[in-house]
């Protein structure tokens, strides 16, 4: 079988992209894929919540949310909450993994993103285990959280690019309530388009 491969999606609704993560881990656990990295844009803008989330980190009701725009999405991925809006590179790595080699897998994928970044947009980076995803001067630019159960993993990485960050002022932030959120763009001092990372993110796909 060929090796795992890489698709860009564009912009697309949450509903949409996890159903298309779900039908490929069917085949892989069938042995009809060998895995794919999915990346893309969330629009309609989308608070989702991991396994550990409690609701009271979302600071707002249901209908004023609404109301905003955004969805609201209760989904199986580790960690709190998070949000995902257009102009945010959003990466699903649905690929096997072994229960052993999980802490690896996961580092291995935040080493590929942080290098990414300081090589490409001389952005150094710091990954901290007990407050999990990239951080730029105690400001955080990339959440992570996957599902590393079933022997093929689900979700992934949300790396800020040129999104605005609305939808964080709704939250706490990994159900942190002290946390400030940052953009590519905005530790740039430029617009960054969304799709240039898409690019260059699917461009390193064999590091991961």
């Amino acid at each position: 079988m060929k090796s795992s491969s890489v698709d860009i999606l564009g912009r697309m609704d949450y509903d949409t992209s996890h159903q298309i993560q779900l039908d490929e881990k069917r085949r892989v656990l069938k042995g009809q894929s060998p895995g794919t990295l999915f990346i893309l844009e969330h629009d309609p803008p989308v608070i989702t919540l991991g396994r550990r989330a409690v609701r009271d980190n979302i600071l707002f009701d249901d209908d004023l949310i609404q109301k905003k725009g955004y969805q609201v999405r209760r989904v199986g991925r580790g960690g709190d909450v998070t949000v995902h809006e257009p102009g945010q590179a959003v990466c699903y790595f649905v690929l096997p993994v072994r229960s052993k080699s999980a802490v690896s897998f996961v580092e291995g994928i935040v080493d590929v993103v942080r290098g990414f970044l300081e090589e490409e947009y001389g952005l150094p980076c710091g990954y901290d285990r007990n407050f999990p995803g990239l951080w730029v001067r105690g400001r955080k630019i990339c959440s992570i959280g996957f599902d590393l159960t079933g022997g093929v993993s689900l979700h992934g990485i949300a790396l800020n690019v040129c999104n605005t960050l609305e939808g964080f002022g709704m939250i706490r932030p990994c159900g942190m309530g002290d946390v400030t959120m940052t953009t590519l763009s905005r530790e740039r001092g430029a617009e960054v388009p969304v799709e240039e990372v898409f690019s260059g993110l699917a461009a390193r796909y064999g590091d991961f």
